[in-house]
């Protein structure tokens, strides 16, 4: 498993790139910071959220910014609204520009095998999963927050990219970007109750109680996890081990912020 994803800076804009995909040669990765943008205060000022209260040209203006420094066409991004599930949406050429319809669908993973057509997922904190499939040239991202991880979202999409394209799981390489870590992410007994009626006592060692009764838990572990049972070689992982809350200088952070924040993008693009 590697550690690391590469933090780029072109022309004032920040963001990570997955080094194991970059070298295939074959697709754009790109995991938006709160960096480079032209949103003013509070969203300052890369939010590329429409529904966190920045005007509409502005937000279109960062997507802008960030396609030409991360060398994908914002004006065909496909992405959805997302509501914590595992269903997973199969994007076709038609569908390109999907991001900026007034009424989006409601998924939250996309997978797709169309050449110059960018897919992503919008973070704040949940986790987010890139998938690549360099032998049949597939591509996927996915979104997973507690609820998604208990569903296993980004398996799910493993396994859509397996009937769609005919992808082998053995083939697929995963990078597990920046989220809420196990030091900022402490809960109720609900998120782990969820996790270990999900994954049994396997993940058990992802979840830790505090003396004061609460949970801390790592949703990029349990990721991980859930994707090396649905097939992926673990050696096929890059898992980023930054917290979005502990770097909310450079992340947005939902908890951070108490809610008062704009919104990344985990984008992927099938050159």
């Amino acid at each position: 498993m590697h550690n690391a994803f590469k933090l780029n800076n072109i022309d004032g804009v920040s963001f990570l790139s997955v080094p194991s995909f970059d070298e295939t040669g074959l697709c754009v990765t790109c995991f938006s910071t709160r960096l480079g943008g032209v949103s003013r205060p509070p969203l300052d000022s890369m939010n590329l959220g429409f529904g966190r209260g920045d005007e509409r040209e502005t937000v279109l203006e960062n997507y802008r910014i960030l396609g030409g420094a991360a060398h994908f066409p914002h004006e065909r991004l496909v992405a959805f609204t997302q509501v914590h599930k595992n269903d997973v949406f199969v994007a076709e050429e038609k569908d390109a520009g999907e991001a900026f319809v007034a009424q989006k669908r409601e998924y939250d993973a996309v997978v797709t095998n169309v050449r110059n057509l960018p897919i992503a997922t919008y973070h704040a904190d949940c986790v987010p999963v890139l998938l690549l499939d360099p032998k049949r040239c597939a591509v996927g991202v996915a979104h997973a927050g507690w609820r998604g991880t208990a569903l296993s979202c980004p398996a799910a999409a493993v396994r859509k990219m397996c009937e769609a394209f005919s992808s082998d799981p053995g083939d697929i390489l995963v990078g597990i970007g920046p989220a809420i870590g196990e030091c900022c992410f402490e809960t109720d007994g609900d998120v782990p109750e969820a996790m270990l009626s999900s994954f049994g006592d396997d993940v058990s060692h992802f979840i830790k109680r505090g003396d004061n009764g609460k949970f801390r838990v790592s949703l990029s572990g349990i990721n991980a996890f859930s994707l090396i049972k649905a097939g992926i070689p673990q050696k096929n992982i890059t898992l980023s081990r930054e917290c979005t809350c502990c770097k909310s200088e450079l992340y947005w952070s939902h908890r951070k912020t108490h809610g008062v924040r704009g919104a990344m993008a985990s984008i992927i693009m099938l050159k």
